[in-house]
Parts: structure tokens; C-alpha cells; sequence
């Protein structure tokens, strides 16, 4: 390498001064404890760094981020491993993820500050709002022909966009349907959210409104409600009512330059079993819209589709404060999102009994509700919520125990990420000894 390529040396060592700085700057603003001060075991809370370190030099996990706080003090908060595996840049606690599903609660909650405004109700018709649902259609069977359908038996509401019961699909598997729902070019990063209820109204609902849970596009529908009902592009109403608020500065749809680098690529398994990113260069796993190099790597500009259902960026810093904000019924550090009898209500379930996926699991108003923790699997209290993003991010709020956990990291189609919300569980429970 010839001289003209080398830095100097006094620019070189301002960069690594920074670099290591990084993380120290993005903790001195947080309400920092010692574990033992709000009931934890420091030396098992520190077995959460010490499992997933191991997981990354096995090669099964690329990195992660993990945060937890009690009684709203951050008892613990870490990177691990890699941002980029292949790049080998190192995983830092301000790095960005694509949060995918972990959109749905803020976007549920935005609606549902409307909500408390007075300015609908739930059991308003979702067509009161989205005219071009008035005249939508139901498959006769769910796995039928697309050009066989009947009529509503009733309208979608509002609430059943919320809980997922309006019987519309989320486009995300491999069936004619999906594949129908996915080219209309409903998930575009050209499609705005009033472009895609247009092209929602052109496809049957799967099932008839109110029968059943399935998971759904539902939150984006809520967020065009959003729009409709004040007046705001979604983006510009997150930002100005709920991001800035809880001072959630990196959480956007997009990244602008100065924080490009910032942003982890998604890890998947490649034949020859090794992490790699999705991108032109690696490829990508077999699998729907969200694993296509296009999609997954739509984030660096400002595109028109701001989801409801996925879409948003985030770090685990800014989740922890939207989540803990929820814990806190509704407000952190001074600013006030929603009332504290909103977030109760969202955060209970909405499922009838003929309507529910699982007697441990109820759904609420954007949240999972855990009812019985020993059926769940998972050792969180009575009534926490919580919910997941596609590249195995995860959080959930458990209000017995004045309990916020967040875990971020960045992959898809990977095996050995699925059980990542009950690998931290336990390490999380595990250290709690008051």
C-alpha cells in the first residue's frame, strides 16, 4: 500500500478514539442501577452476555443487543459479536435494526392515542374511515380459488384491525394466495399506506370478520386510520407524537447518511452453514417478501412505504424507552404518549374464546398477552405483553415485576435464532432473586 492510502496518524487516532467512546456516549443520558438495587443477581445477569458471546463463536448468531431494566433503571445493557459477521464489525449498543412486526405495537398505539382523543370508536366500521372497503369480499374457503368468494356477513371494525379478526392475511407464505397478495404490490417501497388499502379492497378477506385471529396487515390498515383521522402522513405523526416525545431519536422508516453505517445488514444461513447477509453479493434463503435482497435492504432511503406492520428501524435503547413508556402507563421521563387506562385496556386480551390461537396466549390491542405462563413456555408473569419482529428481535413488558426486556439482533431463516425470546427469559428470570 503506497503512502497517498494511509490516514494520518493523528486522524486515525481521533476515529479509534471515537469508536470506542460509542458506547459510553450512548449510556450516559440512561437511568443506570446496579443490578442488586432493584433485585438482581449481577453475577447471573451477567450469564446473558457470557450464553450469547458463546453462541456467536459456535457460529450460530452473528450478535446481539439485550437491555433490561426494572422499576425503570437499566440494569443491564450489551452488545455481543457481530453487527456484520462477514465485515467482522463489531455489534455496538447504538446499532440499528430493521424492527419488522415490533412496528405493530407503535403503530397500534398511535391510533390508539387518537383513540383517547375521542375521534372514533372501536366498533366503527373500518369503511367509515377507508371508503374503498365498502365493498370487499370473503374466499369461500381459505385455501379456495381467489375468484370464488361470498359477501360480508358483517363489516371489519377498527377493533378487529387491531386484534387481527378483520380476516385480512399478512401475504408472507408461499400459497397461491400469498403469492397474489405479495405481486399486487401491496409491500412496494413505492406503495404508500393509501395505495395499499386501494389494493387490499381488490383482494378477498380470508375469512369472514370477527371468526377468527390471523395474523394480518392489520396495523397497516390501522395506520392509514392514523392518517385519515389526523390529517398527518403516518411518518410525520410518529415522529411528532410518539419518537420525539420519548426522545426515540434513531427509530425512522429510513437512515439518513450520517447513521448509514450504523445499520446491520441480515444475517441468514447460507448451504454451506455459515451466517452471511442477505444482499446481491450472499443471496438470500428461500422465503417470501422480507428475504428478498431489494426489501431487506430498502432502508437507506426515503421510500414511500411507511408500514404499519413492519417497516420502522429502531435501536434497543430506543424500544426499551417506547415499552418502558407503556409500562409507565403511557409516559417516561416527564412526557406523557397515552393514558395510563388506555394502555390497560390495549393491553388485555380482545379474543373470544372463539376467536383465540392458544389458551396460554391472548392477543390485546398490538400486544401478545401472556394468561398462563405455564402452558406459555416462557416464565413471564400473568398479563406481561409483548410481541417479535421477523429477524428475531424481540421485547416484552411484564408489569408484576416491573420488568422491561429488549433483544435485537438481525436474522432470518437462521435455526438456531428461533428460540432466542426463551433463551433470554430464562437467563432474565433466572437472575431475579427479589
Amino acid at each position: 500500500m503506497t503512502k497517498k492510502h494511509l490516514l494520518p496518524i493523528s486522524i486515525l487516532f481521533t476515529l479509534l478514539t471515537l469508536l470506542s467512546l460509542r458506547p459510553a456516549l450512548a449510556d450516559d443520558h440512561l437511568p443506570l442501577a446496579e443490578p442488586e438495587e432493584v433485585g438482581f443477581d449481577s453475577a447471573r445477569l451477567a450469564q446473558i452476555d457470557a450464553h450469547f458471546q458463546q453462541r456467536v463463536d459456535d457460529g450460530e448468531l452473528a450478535g446481539i443487543v439485550t437491555l433490561v431494566a426494572r422499576q425503570g433503571k437499566i440494569v443491564h445493557f450489551e452488545a455481543v459479536g457481530y453487527q456484520d459477521v462477514v465485515r467482522q464489525i463489531p455489534m455496538e449498543t447504538d446499532t440499528i435494526f430493521r424492527i419488522y412486526s415490533m412496528t405493530k405495537p407503535i403503530a397500534s398505539t398511535a391510533l390508539m392515542m387518537l383513540y383517547q382523543d375521542g375521534a372514533f370508536q372501536l366498533t366503527d366500521p373500518l369503511s367509515k374511515y377507508i371508503p374503498e372497503f365498502e365493498n370487499l369480499r370473503v374466499l369461500r374457503e381459505p385455501d379456495g380459488p381467489l375468484d370464488e368468494t361470498v359477501a360480508l356477513e358483517r363489516d371489519p371494525t377498527v377493533q378487529d384491525a387491531l386484534r387481527h379478526t378483520a380476516g385480512f392475511s399478512h401475504g408472507l407464505g408461499q400459497s397461491e394466495y400469498d403469492r397474489e397478495f405479495v405481486g399486487s404490490g401491496i409491500f412496494s417501497t413505492e406503495t404508500s399506506l393509501a395505495e395499499m388499502m386501494t389494493l387490499l379492497s381488490q383482494i378477498p378477506l380470508m375469512n369472514q370478520p370477527g371468526s377468527q385471529y390471523r395474523y394480518s396487515v392489520g396495523p397497516d390498515v390501522a395506520l392509514r386510520l392514523v392518517e385519515v383521522i389526523s390529517g398527518m402522513p403516518a411518518d410525520e405523526y410518529l415522529r411528532e407524537r410518539v419518537f420525539e416525545p420519548l426522545n426515540m431519536d434513531d427509530s425512522s422508516y429510513w437512515v439518513e447518511s450520517d447513521k448509514a453505517t450504523r445499520l446491520t445488514p441480515i444475517h441468514w444461513q447460507n448451504e454451506e452453514g455459515d451466517l452471511v447477509p442477505i444482499d446481491e453479493e450472499y443471496g438470500k434463503p428461500r422465503g417470501g417478501v422480507l428475504t428478498q435482497p431489494w426489501s431487506a435492504n430498502s432502508y437507506t432511503f426515503n421510500h414511500e412505504f411507511k408500514g404499519g406492520s413492519y417497516g420502522l428501524l429502531s435501536t434497543a435503547e430506543d424500544y426499551w424507552r417506547f415499552a418502558q413508556a407503556m409500562l409507565n402507563g403511557g409516559e417516561l421521563e416527564g412526557e406523557r404518549i397515552i393514558g395510563p387506562r388506555t394502555v390497560d385496556f390495549m393491553a388485555r386480551n380482545h379474543l373470544s374464546d372463539e376467536q383465540r390461537f392458544s389458551e396460554a396466549t391472548g392477543f390485546g390491542l398490538g400486544f401478545g398477552i401472556t394468561e398462563d405462563p405455564a402452558q406459555s413456555g416462557f416464565p413471564f408473569s400473568e398479563g406481561s405483553f409483548y410481541w417479535g419482529g421477523a429477524a428475531a428481535t424481540t421485547f416484552w413488558i411484564d408489569p408484576e415485576e416491573e420488568l422491561v426486556v429488549v433483544g435485537m439482533t438481525q436474522h432470518m431463516a437462521v435455526p438456531s435464532t428461533r428460540g432466542l425470546r426463551g433463551e433470554l427469559a430464562a437467563l432474565v428470570y433466572g437472575a431475579l432473586i427479589d
